[in-house]
């Protein structure tokens, strides 16, 4: 184990930027594809089996995923760029502490958040903007995800503790067959035993569970660097929610930003578009996914080398994935623009058009309306991660502040008033142009006066 791990952080000091890269971009890529499919999978089998109506209410239900994975980036984030720039500086101790603290402290606290969220599961859906008409399908989908919300939270922490454990593969290995078992496990609850929409929501929760298991083990048998020890440093946690704050803003502004689309959308067309939406969201979990995946190529690399002292290669990395992101933000964009009518058709029942003969060509429009902003949401992305890497936790902030939230609400707040259901859509890639305005700004900054003019 110790020599593996030598020869692990001898090739972070000195492998190629382009290779290591990949070394850690392709394995979190596959992971976080197929942690994507868990609620991708969800809409497809509950929108074929149970309709519209359940599919917009998932959509509803959309912005519980964001808060509970706010909270897990609020530690593990943070926390894991910590670890990382820990065991860069030889300190594999203090590496373990950090690590031990942020996963007590999300168990506790996520079991006790999950049942008071059961709790108040009605008062919750209305606020999200049910219908009553929708509200029963809302309730019985979140009250089971709230009362696996510690899985939810735990399974993509201790993934990204493994990877910058060094261990993407295994990290890879438990969201796969995790994501397998939640395509199996859906098919059989909703199309076999007919158990409704709620089930769907178990589903996910114990493909969940599997991956957190396979993960857990890994950390509990003591087979890398970091693992589990008995102790708690407050100073710790409070380090790694500081550092976190960027990441977990972003996606609490992210729900924040459903919330007021589902409000906005539900005023202008109702749960037609709503379910319009629900397409939207489901499908723009996988490119955004790889774009995320890109960024996380960066941030292991950067936080190691960062606390190795090796600034030229901190440099060489972020350079990197700047550029990659580019051209893969417009690759990608292109793909779904030509694919979108194949996409949209997955999510919606056989039988659509004839009750509703328009609603499969508005949703292709819109989706590649919206789809826009993924052109240039990598280069936003990977700049936020990257200047979170290398503990610039306010430029990190502003990034994500206005890639996620500011400018869109800015414009959907004005827009729909001119351009009804279509201005909302535009509301997202405008936001994001103006964003990344926002990202080079803060890069001219830190060549000039911050960070990257040592690095240069």
């Amino acid at each position: 184990m110790a020599q593996g791990g030598q020869k692990s952080k001898e090739a972070l000091k000195t492998l190629g930027i382009p290779k290591l890269f990949f070394s850690y971009f392709l394995p979190s890529l596959v992971a976080m594809l197929a942690l994507s499919t868990y609620s991708t999978i969800d809409g497809i089998f509950v929108g074929k089996k149970l309709g519209e109506n359940a599919l917009a209410a998932i959509g509803i239900a959309w912005p519980i995923f964001p808060i509970l994975i706010a909270f897990e980036l609020l530690f593990s984030v943070g926390a894991a760029a910590m670890a990382s720039y820990f065991l860069g500086r030889g300190k594999a101790f203090r590496a373990r502490i950090v690590f031990s603290s942020v996963f007590y402290f999300a168990l506790s606290t996520s079991i006790i958040g999950g049942i008071v969220l059961f709790i108040y599961s009605d008062s919750i859906a209305l606020m999200l903007g049910s219908s009553e008409t929708l509200l029963p399908l809302v309730r019985h989908y979140t009250e089971v995800i709230y009362l696996g919300a510690f899985i939810i939270v735990l399974h993509p922490m201790l993934d990204i503790f493994a990877i910058n454990d060094k261990q993407p593969v295994l990290a890879m290995l438990a969201m796969v067959v995790g994501s397998l078992a939640n395509i199996i496990l859906n098919y059989i609850f909703l199309f076999i035993l007919e158990f409704g929409i709620a089930s769907s929501a178990l589903a996910t929760l114990l493909g969940h569970g599997i991956g957190m298991c396979i993960l857990l083990q890994h950390f509990l048998r003591k087979k890398g660097d970091l693992y589990l020890i008995r102790t708690f440093d407050i100073y710790a946690l409070l380090s790694a929610t500081k550092n976190g704050i960027p990441q977990s803003s972003s996606e609490i502004s992210v729900s924040l930003m459903m919330l007021i689309f589902n409000h906005t959308i539900s005023s202008i067309a109702g749960d037609r578009g709503l379910a319009i939406y629900s397409v939207i969201m489901y499908i723009g979990i996988i490119p955004f996914t790889i774009l995320l995946s890109m960024a996380q190529g960066v941030q292991p690399i950067a936080s190691f080398n960062y606390g190795a002292k090796l600034m030229e290669r901190v440099m060489g990395i972020f350079k990197f994935g700047l550029f990659f992101s580019f051209v893969g933000g417009i690759m990608l964009y292109g793909f779904f623009y030509l694919c979108s009518p194949y996409f949209v058709s997955w999510f919606l029942p056989n039988d659509i058009a004839m009750r509703d003969m328009n609603l499969l060509k508005d949703a292709q429009d819109s989706v590649r309306l919206y789809f826009l902003g993924y052109a240039l949401l990598g280069v936003n992305i990977v700049s936020a991660i990257f200047f979170q890497s290398i503990q610039r936790t306010f430029s990190s902030f502003m990034i994500t502040l206005a890639y996620t939230l500011l400018f869109a609400l800015l414009f959907v707040s004005i827009l729909p008033s001119f351009y009804g259901f279509r201005g909302v859509m535009l509301s997202y890639p405008l936001g994001i142009l103006c964003a990344t305005f926002v990202t080079l700004g803060t890069i001219f900054y830190e060549r000039k006066n911050g960070i990257l003019k040592i690095l240069k």
